[in-house]
C-alpha cells in the first residue's frame, strides 16, 4: 500500500503533509482483523468474492473486533503519532517486538533516522543507502523468481502484477454514494476492486490543507529517496484533494484465508509540535549509530539462521 514500506517510513509518506510553515500533529492506528464467517447472516450465499468482500468491508468496526476477540485471536494494532514542522517530520510508534520506535526526517540534511529506544540504537539512511537497498532487494527478488519452477514463477508474477495494478490505476475507483462520520470527520466512501484485494476509502474534505501539503512533501521526499515504483498510487493520490481518514483492505488469500487491514487517522491538529520530537539522540544519551543498510543486512542474516 505504501511507497517506502521497507523501512517503516513507507506508511509515513502517505499521511505526512508539510509546507515551509505548516505544522501538524496527526494520530493514526493500524490493525489487522481475521475474518470470522460466523458474522454472515444465516443462509447467506454470495454470487462472487467481491460481494463477500463488500459485506465485511462495510461491517461496523465493533462487530469485526468483537468477533476476533471472541475466538481468542489477537488483533495486532499499532498506534503512531506524526509530528510535522516545516519540511521535517517525526513519527513515534509503539510495537510489541521493539517497543518505542521513532523515525525522524531531516530534509535539509537529506537523512532519515530510525531510532530504537529500547536498544539505544540509531540507524541512519541516506540517498545512497536507499539506492543500494533497492538494488539488493530487486536482485534478491529476481534470484528467487529464477529458482521457482516455471508454473510457480508464473503464478508469482500474476500475484505481483495484481498487487501493482491495484496501486497503479484508479480505473476501478468508484464512489459508493455512502457517507458516514469517521473519527469526527464527515466522509464519503470509495471502492477499489482487485481480483484478490478490495479496498474501501473513507475520505473527507481537505479542511486543514493537509491533502495539498501531502503532495508537497511526497514530492520532496521523492527527490531525496527516489524509488523505482513511481507509477504506484497510494490512497492519497487515488482520492486526490481529499483526506483518506480510514482505509480498509480486504485480502482474499486461499492459502491463509481472508483478512482485513485497517488504517485510520484518528486525530489531526494544526499546531506547533514539540521541538524535542525532531532531535536525534546521540552518545550523550547512550545511543550508538550505524547505517540502515547494516540493520537490513543483520535482519536478513537473522532470517537465514532461523
Amino acid at each position: 500500500m505504501n511507497k517506502l514500506r521497507v523501512f517503516l517510513v513507507m506508511g509515513i509518506v502517505l499521511i505526512v503533509a508539510s509546507s515551509l510553515k505548516a505544522q501538524y500533529i496527526i494520530e493514526q492506528i493500524e490493525y489487522e482483523i481475521p475474518i470470522n464467517y460466523d458474522l454472515l447472516p444465516e443462509g447467506t450465499d454470495f454470487d462472487a468474492p467481491l460481494e463477500e468482500a463488500k459485506f465485511f468491508l462495510n461491517l461496523p468496526e465493533s462487530k469485526l473486533k468483537a468477533s476476533a476477540y471472541s475466538e481468542d485471536e489477537v488483533t495486532e494494532s499499532q498506534k503512531s503519532t506524526i509530528y510535522i514542522s516545516g519540511d521535517n517530520f517525526a513519527v513515534e510508534s509503539q510495537t510489541k517486538e521493539d517497543g518505542k520506535i521513532t523515525v525522524i526526517s531531516n530534509y535539509n540534511k537529506g537523512m532519515m533516522y530510525y531510532v530504537l529506544w529500547s536498544q539505544k540504537k540509531v540507524y541512519e539512511m541516506s540517498k545512497k543507502d536507499m539506492e543500494e537497498i533497492q538494488a539488493e532487494a530487486n536482485a534478491a527478488v529476481q534470484k528467487m523468481m529464477e529458482q521457482l519452477p516455471p508454473e510457480m514463477r508464473e503464478q508469482a508474477k500474476l500475484a505481483m502484477n495484481e498487487k501493482k495494478g491495484l496501486q497503479e490505476s484508479n480505473q476501478h475507483l468508484t464512489s459508493t454514494g455512502k457517507t458516514m462520520t469517521k473519527h469526527g470527520y464527515k466522509c464519503d466512501q470509495y471502492l477499489i476492486e482487485g481480483e484478490h484485494e478490495v479496498m474501501t476509502i473513507w475520505a473527507s474534505d481537505d479542511i486543514l490543507g493537509l491533502a495539498k501539503k501531502a503532495q508537497h512533501i511526497s514530492e520532496k521526499l521523492a527527490k531525496i529517496f527516489p524509488t523505482d515504483d513511481n507509477k504506484n498510487k497510494d490512497e492519497w493520490e487515488l482520492v486526490s484533494g481529499r483526506i483518506p481518514i480510514e482505509v480498509r483492505t480486504y485480502q482474499m488469500d486461499p492459502m491463509v484465508g481472508a483478512r482485513m487491514e485497517v488504517q485510520a487517522i484518528t486525530k489531526i491538529e494544526k499546531t506547533n509540535p514539540p521541538a524535542k520530537k525532531f532531535i536525534v539522540p546521540g552518545e550523550a544519551e547512550g545511543f550508538t549509530r550505524s547505517s540502515f543498510k547494516e540493520m537490513m543486512n543483520s535482519m536478513m542474516q537473522g532470517k537465514r539462521t532461523n
